[in-house]
């Protein structure tokens, strides 16, 4: 799922401790660096949020939080 990054996005996730990205999901394998089901990941990462330019917050119907 694909959503309007709202403005106030990266204060509210720091404020809150927002956890949504690969790296804390039950399903991201450390040693592989990727998806344990192989999924893309490119648009779920951390590195992904941490450009000023993205301009879209990117679910996975998978998450787990760990």
């Amino acid at each position: 799922m694909r959503l309007p990054l709202a403005p106030t996005f990266h204060e509210e996730a720091e404020r809150y401790a927002l956890r949504f990205c690969c790296e804390d999901c039950a399903h991201f394998d450390p040693d592989e660096n990727a998806c344990a089901h192989e999924w893309p990941d490119d648009e779920h990462r951390t590195a992904f949020y941490a450009d000023p330019a993205c301009d879209r917050l990117v679910f996975c119907k998978e998450f787990e939080l760990r």
